[in-house]
């Protein structure tokens, strides 16, 4: 993971690499201490591609009118409806939270247009402070679709508590008029704060175990 204002690579022919760093970092911090490690991802698929096989953990799958999702231990959802899932699982600073959401769009809408309208909703300041932008995620997709995606660092607004810096992962992909989009919410230490520890290789098997309906 590169460090704050520089630009993040998630290409997934690399991702073999990405794993062996996120590996260490699994083994040394607290944030992920409840995740295993995933089997790499394979590599980019253009169509009608299945999600990617893991063995070690119970699966589910939810689905829902625009995509399915499969997901494994210790991952649980929060949340599903008929548009979106919200999965999430438990670390030593709180909850990391991935959300999937499914909309309607105009044709022409690409994944950079809902990624921007994403942003503006997600990072409400009502909800955060201190936000700041740490760069585009390179290669980013849902699903295997293109797509655009960014990522920031932010104090998350608790009431009656100190703020928790927060680091927020956002993606989204548009296919005809049906548009995804993926936001992880990883809590990060309050006493240092580093975007290093985020799980991304979770996040990875996450989006590629998403299926266009």
């Amino acid at each position: 993971m590169s460090g704050p204002g520089e630009v993040k690579h998630w290409y997934w022919p690399q991702l073999l690499v990405a794993l062996l760093v996120v590996g260490v970092c699994l083994g040394a911090c607290d944030i992920s201490a409840a995740l295993p490690v995933p089997a790499a991802t394979p590599t980019a698929c253009t169509a009608d591609c299945p999600p990617p096989v893991r063995s070690g953990e119970q699966s589910h799958t939810v689905k829902t009118l625009h995509f399915s999702l499969l997901y494994f231990d210790p991952w649980s959802i929060q949340k599903s409806t008929g548009e979106d899932v919200t999965l999430a699982a438990s670390t030593s600073f709180g909850n990391i939270t991935v959300m999937v959401n499914s909309v309607d769009v105009p044709v022409g809408t690409t994944g950079l247009g809902l990624l921007t309208q994403t942003e503006q909703t997600v990072l409400d300041p009502s909800l955060y402070t201190s936000i700041a932008d740490n760069g585009i995620i390179r290669g980013a997709e849902i699903g295997y679709i293109d797509g655009a995606g960014e990522s920031f660092e932010a104090e998350s607004l608790q009431p009656n508590a100190p703020d928790l810096p927060v680091y927020l992962e956002i993606m989204a992909s548009t296919r005809g008029t049906v548009g995804l989009t993926f936001v992880a919410i990883s809590p990060l230490n309050p006493n240092s704060p580093n975007g290093d520890t985020v799980p991304n290789a979770e996040y990875d098997q996450i989006v590629n175990s998403i299926q266009w309906l």
